[in-house]
């Protein structure tokens, strides 16, 4: 089989343009990809702070309703 000396390089002219273009949108979602990640852990650290403060928040209702019950049972 002999291939055309034209077609061979126009082939080769085809998959480098096509490369080129995969590279790029390779480029691009790697991009989008590392700022959806930065989003996230952005995010996750407001709800840690969220959690915490709400850990807070239940310990204290925790501990006045363990008052009240006692205050209940001195009335009881």
């Amino acid at each position: 089989m002999n291939i055309d000396n034209k077609e061979y390089t126009k082939e080769i002219a085809r998959l480098q343009s096509e490369n080129e273009y995969l590279k790029s949108e390779k480029r691009e979602e790697k991009e989008k990809l590392e700022n959806t990640i930065k989003n996230l852990h952005s995010k996750i650290e407001v709800l840690k702070d969220k959690n915490s403060i709400l850990e807070e928040d239940l310990k204290e209702v925790m501990l006045d309703n363990k008052f009240l019950s006692l205050e209940n049972k001195k009335h009881a």
